[in-house]
């Protein structure tokens, strides 16, 4: 259920822009892909710090009112935020519209993550899997329906807003059956929390901003059309690069607990079998990409893509080790190596920035993908090397 509620979770996104390309333009679902990235990038702003962080809290240091209470402030400070942020960035009306309502229905998924945590650290991650699944199938019908029947890519963002309120209320339900509690706000250890995931906070923002990096600095370079055609190549590879996270997920209890009994060999032995399940699958992927990706996005999208294939191939490259990078980025949470994974997603990032704009400029959607394969190359082999030395380290003071 994991697995499956994950992968349907993660293609909404997919769905999404084939429908408002389809029905609305390519114009408009320029518009939509670049927007529904920033809104994913201000997401991590309302999650602050991420569920991995909030499992792996196994002698509960903060109480469950704790993480709530944050996740609410966390909320409502993005929701101001990127009022502000879109007043400044002289969008236009209808681009801030739907930044806002994908905003909306992204902080409604923090919130609900929250909860998702304390269920999942009662060993019910499969409920978790149901919950995601649900969601994201009725959201797509929604979608779909409204925006075929009213060319109006807002009104079926509400829908999408309106299928998260429903789908939060009953994950707070399923929450007070198994903890039995009753919410108050507690402010006592805010700070506290917020100043102890504040490195998780950041690199988790960096990684989707590393993720996304072409398509943000490409706003300022390329027309519209070109975002389109961005989010379409990009997004197969957006969908591997989440495989990474429902390959780690059922195993951060199991790593949590050995980091927490000292059984660094055993950790090290668990982290080299997901990679090796990852790297099996990214090659399974690309040899299907190979043979059949550009075909299937021609069809699904109305759009000629043969001209991008060798493109399409490099990204999907950059995606199984971005994939990777952010499995070593679980594991490294757990051994609570944040202010280490800080300077490693800021290098990373400036240095995306850097060659992005540069190879953007010079050589378009080609240009993008180069800037991404080797960014995501230069991250992986640093944020590997610090998985490594930390477990080195680890088992050589436990003998």
């Amino acid at each position: 259920w994991n697995t499956i509620g994950i992968t349907f979770n993660a293609f909404t996104s997919l769905f999404f822009l084939v429908i408002v390309n389809r029905v609305n333009g390519i114009d408009e679902a320029g518009i939509f892909s670049y927007t529904y990235s920033l809104a994913c990038l201000f997401y991590i702003m309302a999650l602050y710090y991420n569920r991995t962080y909030q499992v792996a809290d196994v002698e509960n240091e903060y109480s469950n009112n704790q993480y709530i209470t944050n996740r609410l402030v966390t909320s409502i400070f993005t929701l101001l935020v990127v009022i502000f942020f879109s007043i400044i960035s002289n969008f236009s009306i209808l681009k801030v519209k739907i930044l806002m309502f994908i905003l909306l229905f992204r902080i409604l998924e923090a919130i609900s993550d929250c909860f998702h945590g304390f269920i999942q650290k009662k060993d019910k991650l499969y409920y978790v899997g149901q919950s995601l699944f649900w969601k994201a199938i009725i959201g797509i019908i929604l979608f779909s329906f409204v925006d075929y029947m009213t060319k109006s890519i807002i009104l079926s963002l509400l829908m999408l807003i309106v299928v998260n309120i429903i789908g939060l209320i009953v994950d707070i339900k399923k929450y007070k059956s198994l903890y039995h509690q009753k919410f108050s706000f507690i402010f006592d250890k805010s700070i506290s929390l917020f100043k102890i995931t504040f490195p998780v906070f950041v690199f988790s923002f960096l990684a989707i901003y590393l993720n996304n990096c072409q398509k943000y600095v490409m706003e300022y370079i390329l027309d519209e059309k070109y975002q389109t055609i961005l989010g379409i190549i990009v997004m197969p590879a957006t969908m591997l690069s989440l495989c990474g996270q429902y390959l780690i997920n059922p195993y951060i209890n199991e790593l949590s607990c050995d980091y927490y009994n000292k059984e660094y060999e055993k950790f090290r032995k668990t982290f080299y079998k997901i990679g090796l399940e990852f790297i099996l699958l990214g090659i399974i992927i690309l040899i299907l990409a190979f043979l059949l990706g550009i075909p299937i996005l021609n069809i699904i999208y109305s759009i000629d893509l043969d001209p991008y294939k060798i493109s399409f191939l490099i990204i999907i490259i950059g995606a199984i080790l971005y994939a990777l990078g952010n499995i070593i980025s679980s594991c490294l949470t757990i051994l609570r190596k944040n202010k280490q994974q800080l300077y490693i997603y800021t290098i990373s990032s400036a240095f995306s920035t850097i060659i992005s704009w540069f190879l953007i400029r010079k050589y378009d959607i080609e240009g993008a993908s180069y800037a991404y394969i080797i960014t995501t190359l230069v991250h992986f082999i640093l944020s590997f090397s610090l998985l490594k030395t930390c477990l080195n380290k680890k088992i050589r003071s436990n003998l």
